[in-house]
């Protein structure tokens, strides 16, 4: 092996070693707790050496796999939320040139044979998560003969970039979102206990 081949192999590897110091491990199993007399469910998730509380909105379905958690309304179709990771050595700032960037990657998200892709809002720390910058884009598209909305909330947290994103039917839309948004809210960062 050559010189070059070493150490680029070592980068390799130094690369997915950082990347997976910087992964969260996803989990779909609830957790009860009380509070003030009420039970409530929350996911637990693994952040490194931190541990992630999470409460779903009521009634949502969750499934988990290595690098997202999908969320689904129940009785409503074509209705989805996801919630992952992008690990990131270097974090990028959320400038005029990246929330531009983040604008083009929710147009491309746009289902295959969607049209009238379109830009309904851009918001820069309309939330805060951890006190840590967000950019949140809104697109509408149309579907399979439907109106479609799409939000995409990008938090550029400490070694990674969280992505929280919800879909759905534009008549559903909004009551989702409050739903959704309302859930965001309770994503909490706590050291996790020595063993």
């Amino acid at each position: 092996m050559s010189t070059i081949a070493k150490i680029f192999a070592v980068i390799l590897i130094a690369t997915q070693l950082t990347a997976r110091g910087n992964a969260i491990e996803f989990s779909a199993v609830l957790h009860e707790f009380r509070g003030e007399g009420i039970v409530y469910h929350r996911l637990i998730f693994r952040d490194d050496k931190q541990n992630i509380f999470y409460q779903p909105p009521a009634g949502w379905g969750c499934s988990a796999s290595d690098s997202q958690l999908r969320l689904v309304p129940a009785g409503k179709a074509f209705a989805e939320a996801q919630i992952r990771f992008v690990a990131m050595e270097n974090p990028i700032p959320l400038d005029e040139k990246a929330a531009s960037a983040l604008t083009q990657q929710v147009i491309k998200s746009a289902p295959p044979g969607s049209q009238q892709v379109a830009i309904v809002s851009e918001v820069q720390n309309g939330l805060l998560l951890g006190n840590n910058p967000t950019f949140e884009v809104v697109a509408s598209y149309k579907a399979m003969g439907e109106r479609f909305q799409r939000s995409v909330l990008f938090v550029n947290a400490p070694g990674k970039q969280l992505v929280f994103q919800l879909s759905s039917r534009k008549s559903d839309f909004e009551a989702l979102y409050r739903a959704f948004r309302a859930s965001i809210l309770t994503w909490e960062w706590q050291e996790a206990p020595s063993s």
